[in-house]
This record gives C-alpha cells, structure tokens and sequence, in this order.
C-alpha cells in the first residue's frame, strides 16, 4: 500500500527533510566499500543482509552478521568493512533510555558488579518479535515515512521489545559499555568530552564546581575523571594507530602532545608497547585501508 498524503508528510516541520541524520536510517554498502560510523549519540545497528567487520577502540576486526545487533556508544568512531554487500538500519538514541515507565536503564546497572566485563561487544540475536518488528520497519522506511515524532514511537516501541523479550542478563552485556549508575549524568559527559581540553573545562559545562565534579564523576564511573579522561583519549589514539594511516607526527599534533617522544611514551604507559609495535603487530588484521569514506 502506498503512503497517503505525500505532500502533507512532507511540508510537515516534523518531517526530515535532509536537516540532520534521522533517528532511524537505513543504508547499504558494497563489499569493500570502507566507511566510518562516528556519531555524537549512541547507535544501535541491525544488519538486515550480508556480513562485515568493525573495529573500534580496542576491538580490531570484530565479525558481525545479518540477524545480530550491535551497540555502538556515543563518540565512537568506528571503522566498518563490508565482507559483502550489506543492509543496516541504524537507529540513533538521542534521549535517555528507558525501557519503560518502569525500568530505566540504571536498573541494569545493580547487577553490573556481580557480572564479568565482556573481552568483546556483545551482540544480541534478532528473535522472533524483533524481526516482525524490523520486517514492519522496513516496510515505512520504503514508503518513505520519516516523520521523526513517527521515528521515535518506534525507538520507544524496540526499546520495550528488548525489555520484554530478551533475559536481563543479556541487556547488560549488550548494554555494558554505558552502563553506570546516572546515565543522565554520564549522557552530558559524553556530549561534551570531545569540546574540551581540561578536567575544569568539563566541570564547567555540566554546571559543577571542580571538587563537586570529582565526586560525582567518581560516584557515578567508579574511578577519578582525570583516569577516565585519559582513558577515552586513549581508546581514540588506539583507534587511530590501528585503522588510519595517519603518521605518528600527526597524530602527536591532533591530539596535542608536546613532542613526538611525548606522544610515544603516553602510547607506552598506556598500551606497554610503543605506537610502531602496536601498528606492525596489528598489520596482518587490518590491512589496505583506503581513505575512509563519510556516510552521509
């Protein structure tokens, strides 16, 4: 059945009208066809067809097929090779995630202590009430509906469909790297970690004294911001190292060290190897990378 009413779609200010990525967009990629996911929210990605690898942060070459779900947190930047041709709906979480009135996120967070943090991304299987939700999706998202009130109905509506049909236990290995217990703390974090440069900067932004800050930073991630800061600096310099050809001078200026030497011994205290021994052991993983294409 075709959409009723095009033009009232259309005109409608809810409508997107190429004013920014929606929140559910559908896309699809040759084999080959490198590209990079690099989002300020987070991402969760179904793959309707084919099979790829991605490599993000510590995880090089991770393998991800038609039928599973990935979650990819906000700011990362992520680089993706299709095996072959692929399909994916990504849906983009720009608001706080609750699965329902009654069960935000945070309540997965009580069990985070008792539970062995994940050596990979866990990747949920689509089952049956997922896939009868992606197959009506799909079918929208054809017609060309991209109201965004329309859009995020259907976030809410998977949103629940995880809470009702998939073990508690799974949500918190899917849902594990965003865990902590103030996500809306952690969501404004998040948002501005990449605007600045300096722990006070940050204080700043999310409306703290530099000493309140501290405290709730440790409250809420379990460790000082200070460590966590340089820890996310460091995911990204891995990234780079790994999935870009970008020299070690390079990256030493865009990240802002003092000198090349500086920029080798952060690489050394944080990773145990130099930035040379870390790209030649990873060589064999990910190989012949061509300029990284944008998705949009």
């Amino acid at each position: 059945m075709d959409l009723l009413y095009p033009a009232e779609h259309v005109n409608c200010y809810m409508y997107n009208n190429n004013g920014g990525l929606p929140i559910i967009d559908y896309v699809k990629k040759t084999k080959g066809d490198v590209f990079e996911l690099n989002e300020p929210h987070l991402e969760i990605v179904f793959l309707m067809e084919g099979k790829l690898t991605f490599s993000y942060g510590k995880y090089l070459h991770q393998s991800f097929k038609k039928g599973e779900i990935l979650l990819l947190p906000p700011k990362t930047r992520c680089i993706v090779k299709p095996e072959e041709n692929v399909s994916a709906i990504i849906l983009r979480v720009r608001n706080k995630i609750n699965f329902c009135n009654h069960f935000p996120l945070e309540m997965l967070y009580e069990n985070k202590k008792k539970y062995t943090v994940p050596t990979v991304p866990h990747l949920l299987k689509v089952n049956t009430q997922v896939a009868s939700y992606l197959k009506l999706l799909m079918v929208s998202l054809n017609d060309g509906l991209k109201c965004l009130y329309f859009q995020e109905i259907k976030q809410h509506e998977l949103l629940f469909y995880l809470r009702a049909y998939y073990p508690k236990e799974e949500l918190l290995a899917f849902f594990y790297p965003i865990l902590n217990g103030d996500v809306s703390f952690s969501e404004v974090v998040y948002k501005h970690v990449d605007k600045v440069k300096r722990l006070e900067e940050l204080a700043v932004v999310t409306n703290y004294s530099l000493s309140g800050f501290k405290k709730r930073f440790m409250k809420v991630f379990g460790m000082p911001a200070y460590q966590w800061m340089s820890q996310e600096k460091a995911k990204k310099i891995y990234h780079d190292i790994n999935c870009t050809k970008k020299t070690f001078k390079e990256l030493s200026i865009e990240y802002e060290f003092s000198s090349s030497a500086h920029f080798n011994s952060f690489c050394k205290k944080a990773f145990g190897v130099s930035p040379s021994k870390i790209r030649n052991l990873n060589q064999g993983r990910i190989t012949d990378i061509p300029p990284v294409k944008e998705r949009r």
